[in-house]
């Protein structure tokens, strides 16, 4: 089954999501290949051949173009549960990240007070200090975790060279109101059972988030070999984790 297409503008939805209700997407990427510093196994977009973090990547939508989509979405529609930035990869990769976040909590304020703000990162830039005060800025900083560990961290998510296990710990355990959202899968890469697993869990206990989602692999995957994870047996883990950790847990 081949990956599904990117979105191919600023503004895509509102989606009807498990997790944000009606949820109006931002994407801050460009619409022609993905730019991520994860290169998951399960995506959705395919792998990240592309992904750069170097300063000369093109193809952003400017900060004008994003607030004036943002504002004529929010202009044709009822208000939206949230405003989800998200999109063709990780949305902090932005070069006016922290801006664009500021512009649009003015609009929010302004034009639908009740929606409330949310991100999809994977938490690979969340050590960085202006990177962190933007999310923090945001109602529900919703971070990747899938692994507690090193090495389950390259075998699952791939990230490029220069992102830190280590560091996405010490940047999730500075992050208030923090809401961890982990996929886990199975196959020849897991992190649903064994030392992947407990890991995992040990990093819940030091991180102690405010609530954690975890969720499976539901549609098309960058890699052969990505296993769903059966809905009764992720709500098992979601209790066992909660014992655990003393975390509310949620399986979507």
């Amino acid at each position: 089954m081949p990956v599904l297409d990117l979105q191919s503008d600023v503004i895509y939805g509102p989606i009807n999501s498990r997790r944000l209700g009606r949820s109006l997407g931002i994407n801050l990427l460009p619409i022609t290949h993905k730019l991520c510093t994860f290169d998951c196994i399960y995506c959705q977009y395919g792998s990240s051949q592309t992904a750069s973090l170097t300063e000369s990547e093109t193809g952003f939508p400017s900060v004008d173009e994003v607030l004036r989509k943002v504002e004529t979405a929010l202009g044709q529609q009822p208000a939206p549960d949230y405003l989800t930035f998200s999109g063709n990869g990780e949305p902090t990769l932005h070069p006016y990240f922290p801006e664009i976040v500021a512009e649009v909590r003015r609009l929010r304020d302004r034009l639908c007070p009740d929606t409330r703000l949310a991100i999809l990162s994977n938490s690979s830039r969340v050590s960085e200090p202006e990177i962190k005060k933007a999310v923090e800025q945001l109602d529900d900083p919703i971070m990747k975790l899938d692994a507690g560990d090193p090495e389950t961290l390259a075998s699952i998510n791939r990230p490029l060279a220069g992102v830190a296990f280590e560091e996405i710990i010490a940047g999730l355990r500075a992050m208030p109101r923090l809401i961890i959202q982990s996929m886990i899968v199975t196959g020849p890469v897991q992190n649903v059972e064994g030392e992947a697993h407990e890991t995992w869990l040990k990093a819940l206990v030091y991180l102690a988030p405010q609530r954690v989602q975890i969720y499976s692999a539901e549609r098309p995957a960058a890699e052969t070999g990505v296993e769903r994870v059966p809905r009764q047996v992720l709500k098992r883990l979601a209790r066992n984790a909660e014992q655990r950790t003393g975390v509310s847990v949620t399986a979507y």
